[in-house]
């Protein structure tokens, strides 16, 4: 080959391989234009999670315009389904309404942010949405068995949590029912998990990053005010803001209520930061407050008839299943079962039947991966 052939040649493969770095360069310029238009966008591996569990992260509008997008249609079956008998032409009916906007105001700015965001994102009434949050305070509903347990009421002494939502006429649970990962943003609160229902904002069963557990039990004194926090959005309330058992009763004492409830509340200790396990029922009503600290190790709610002997016999057992103590106390309205290892990051949870959702499979999770801010 002559010397201009191979200049030739040479110019050739040089030319494409500037073709071909120009359209590497164009294509991380176009990610790069994207993702700053998106700040929300983020990598194929920080979206995967488990079947079941959906994440919600960033702002309060961004974690409810997620929620929207993500579930509408799933919302609105909820909506249809939990609270339709109230409601007229896609609206609430104006005895509903009128105790929706009383209580409106009490809601912190955040959390009517995200309410607005998800309202919005699924195409449903921001009210009828804000009602399916307390339907069960303004019909005064429920039901419930929750219980936090350690030392002496444990074969081990190490913490363990249990908890059943009983409720009655939803057939939508297979669609509906979910298990939220949510991270706001560090100067919104603490990262938790929610055991609930799509469209549910507030929720039933919650741990946080903290390791602080929060349930809600019907129960609790008669006093009302239709001025007050309904029950789910306090204890969603408490889970964002609270590191501790004290902080959550601090929370409650100065939120106002609006019925009577009752909350499991616990924490697991840490020997590398000094501190014990606790845990505590707070019964409360509208105008009134009571504590009862865990006694013996045992914090214990029940709405439903649950043997507390037969649940301490079972957790004195050292060989059984971690779900085994509140698998036996479940009834034919059991929506989800759920048991907790908090020193060990663990998580069971059995849901997505129509009814005795105890009797189904328990799935396992593990906490700190579905909390994890990155």
């Amino acid at each position: 080959m002559n010397v201009r052939s191979q200049e030739s040649v040479r110019t050739s493969q040089t030319a494409t391989v500037c073709r071909m770095l120009a359209v590497l360069i164009l294509g991380c310029l176009a990610v790069a234009s994207c993702n700053q238009s998106h700040p929300d966008v983020e990598s194929p591996s920080e979206r995967r999670m488990p079947s079941g569990v959906v994440l919600l992260r960033g702002s309060p509008q961004d974690i409810g315009r997620q929620h929207g997008t993500l579930l509408a249609d799933r919302i609105r079956l909820m909506i249809h389904e939990y609270v339709g008998e109230d409601m007229e032409s896609e609206r609430l009916k104006d005895s509903v309404l009128v105790r929706v906007h009383a209580m409106k105001p009490a809601l912190p700015e955040w959390y009517r942010q995200e309410l607005s965001a998800c309202a919005k994102a699924a195409n449903v009434d921001e009210d009828v949405l804000l009602y399916a949050q307390c339907e069960g305070d303004i019909r005064s509903l429920g039901g419930c068995t929750s219980f936090v347990a350690f030392g002496a009421a444990t074969h081990d002494g190490r913490m363990e949590i249990g908890r059943n939502f009983d409720y009655w006429g939803l057939e939508s649970t297979d669609r509906c029912a979910v298990i939220f990962a949510v991270v706001p943003r560090p100067e919104d609160g603490y990262a938790f998990l929610s055991v609930g229902w799509t469209g549910i904002l507030g929720g039933w069963t919650f741990l946080n990053e903290k390791g602080l557990f929060v349930s809600n039990d019907i129960g609790g004194f008669n006093e009302k005010n239709p001025q007050g926090v309904p029950t789910l959005i306090l204890a969603r309330i408490i889970t964002q803001k609270a590191a501790t058992v004290n902080e959550a009763i601090a929370i409650i004492k100065k939120t106002p209520r609006m019925r009577g409830q009752a909350l499991v509340i616990g924490r697991a200790g840490d020997p590398a930061t000094s501190t014990t396990h606790d845990a505590a029922v707070v019964l409360y009503g509208g105008a009134t407050v009571e504590v009862m600290r865990s006694r013996n190790g045992f914090a214990f709610h029940t709405s439903t008839g649950t043997d507390k002997d037969r649940l301490l016999e079972i957790l004195r057992l050292p060989t059984r299943r971690p779900t085994d103590a509140i698998q036996s106390a479940g009834t034919h309205i059991t929506l989800h079962s759920v048991a907790i290892y908090p020193q060990d990051h663990t998580l069971w949870v059995a849901h997505g039947r129509k009814s005795s959702a105890h009797l189904g499979e328990y799935v396992k999770y593990d906490v700190r991966s579905l909390l994890q801010r990155r």
